[in-house]
């Protein structure tokens, strides 16, 4: 058995994807790691996703694989992304980005093309935080478009897929306990297929790579495992997150039955383009991660690494202002 095992929200959910791989590694599979390549804005100044690279091979228009020398230039800047930084950690050889500039065919398209050239059996993408079971009407998310073109996509491979979350609320976007209630409420309608916590073994291999990813998010699990609890500070002070033994468990649902209950998932059931699915969500007064880059890039340039938290919490609230506030029913 063979599974795709990939970041789905982009950045440091690699590393979460990693520990879905160990995982699976246990139960048998073949596991191949990828990740939607997108880079924080603190990471890289140009907004936007990752899809030309320096040292891959192309296998079509969305999928290019991807060795520990890969890098990009973006704007004059050597960026190398998460996905690569623990390539080297763990030494694996090769991992695949996924670009998601084109529409939820195209990538649907390149991914089951790539899909049965592998000849991989299982696919599963990997959100750290749980953002993405989202219903929309959420003042606090930040990153919801990543999370829904690829939900989206998830849902509609011909290969077996499943959608996984650990670290409830990690990113600081959605309350822990919100998180946890609407895993509940995926589980009642048949929707929760499988959990698993971080292990020692998982944790020892977790160590080697948090030397060399740079994640927030994905980092709470470790150290929930590792006994911190409570209340703590992340993305330059701007997000708040409640941290327990629970942030250290991995649930895997069924990506159809969290599309069904989410308003914002079915506002993306359709789109041409990255800028198609952003004009969507803008359209329903959602805000995103993607309209915050254009803007701190367009104020601050390649500077926007070096924006304070306050900056970044006014420029957040200004474009949620202009967009006149959430239209959904949720």
């Amino acid at each position: 058995m063979r599974a795709f095992v990939f970041g789905l929200g982009g950045g440091g959910d690699v590393v979460s994807a990693y520990v879905a791989a160990l995982y699976l590694r246990s139960k048998g599979y073949d596991t191949i790691i990828g990740a939607v390549t997108w880079e924080r804005y603190v990471e890289d100044p140009v907004p936007g996703p990752i899809c030309d690279f320096e040292n891959t091979v192309k296998i079509n228009e969305i999928i290019r694989e991807l060795n520990q020398n890969s890098y990009a230039i973006r704007l004059g800047k050597l960026v190398t992304p998460q996905i690569v930084r623990l390539m080297r950690a763990v030494n694996i050889q090769k991992g695949y980005a996924i670009c998601i500039k084109e529409g939820l065919r195209e990538i649907v398209s390149g991914i089951n093309d790539f899909l049965q050239t592998m000849k991989i059996d299982f696919v599963l993408g990997v959100d750290a935080g749980g953002d993405v079971l989202a219903k929309g009407c959420e003042e606090t998310l930040g990153s919801p478009l990543i999370d829904f073109m690829m939900l989206n996509v998830l849902g509609k491979l011909k290969t077996r897929s499943l959608l996984a979350t650990i670290g409830a609320g990690s990113d600081g976007e959605l309350e822990h306990d919100y998180i946890l209630k609407r895993i509940a409420e995926i589980a009642s309608l048949g929707g929760l297929k499988d959990s698993k916590g971080i292990d020692e073994e998982i944790a020892k291999e977790l160590e080697k790579v948090l030397k060399e990813v740079r994640t927030e998010a994905s980092r709470i699990p470790y150290q929930a495992f590792k006994g911190l609890f409570g209340e703590v500070m992340i993305r330059d002070g701007t997000r708040r997150v409640y941290v327990t033994p629970v942030s250290s468990i991995m649930f895997f649902l069924d990506p159809k039955v969290v599309i069904e209950t989410s308003p914002i998932a079915k506002v993306l059931s359709e789109f041409t383009s990255l800028e198609d699915a952003d004009r969507r969500l803008n359209q329903v007064g959602i805000f995103t991660e993607y309209d915050l880059e254009k803007d701190l890039f367009s104020t601050y340039g390649t500077r926007s690494s070096e924006v304070s938290g306050e900056d970044v919490i006014k420029i957040r609230t200004e474009g949620k202002k202009r967009l006149g506030g959430i239209k959904l029913k949720c």
